[in-house]
């Protein structure tokens, strides 16, 4: 939340002393949170952007990395945000961590008058997480944090199929993942 005070100020072409400017005050919040140890924040949203109504289906494919790229195929159309999905892992240095997300590999997508889209190809970077073999299941990995605070950021991105004449309007679904320390 920021705090914008504007002022206007108009010259005189007088050689008289001006008045005094008006002074104002203003206040804003200030917030923290002390997280423990085995903890994951969600710090972004996935975002696919704006998407120009399409004559025919196409994907916008989100590659999920710390400088995210959004590519289409189908000749669409996009513009705006390419935002994957980002968490922060509070753990400690060489703590592991098993992911897995909990959509059955599809992510729907609705909007309005019951019109759908679907995320699938979910997909996932990382910084200071080291993967390790035998997942069993976790179908994101399990991985060891690297980093000496133990602190450590994932991504996940996916392909959005739009579909022809696909509904106008916002779309919102729900990414579910769960993470266990282990």
């Amino acid at each position: 939340m920021g705090l914008v005070l504007r002022f206007g100020l108009t010259a005189l072409a007088f050689a008289a002393p001006l008045p005094a400017l008006a002074q104002a005050t203003g206040s804003a919040t200030a917030e923290a949170a002390i997280l423990d140890p085995g903890t994951v924040v969600k710090t972004a949203d996935m975002n696919f952007g704006q998407i120009a109504k399409p004559a025919s289906a196409g994907t916008v494919v989100l590659v999920p990395t710390a400088s995210p790229a959004c590519n289409v195929t189908g000749g669409l159309v996009r513009t705006g945000a390419c935002q994957p999905a980002e968490f922060a892992v509070m753990g400690q240095k060489q703590g592991r961590i098993r992911m897995r997300e909990q959509n059955g590999g599809i992510i729907t997508l609705l909007g309005p008058g019951g019109a759908t889209m679907q995320v699938t190809n979910i997909s996932l970077s990382t910084t200071d997480l080291t993967p390790i073999n035998g997942a069993g299941g976790w179908n994101l990995g399990r991985h060891e944090i690297t980093s000496n605070n133990g602190t450590a950021r994932f991504r996940i991105g996916g392909t959005l199929h739009v579909n022809a004449n696909q509904q106008g309007g916002a779309y919102n679904g729900t990414l579910q993942l769960e993470v266990n320390f282990n």
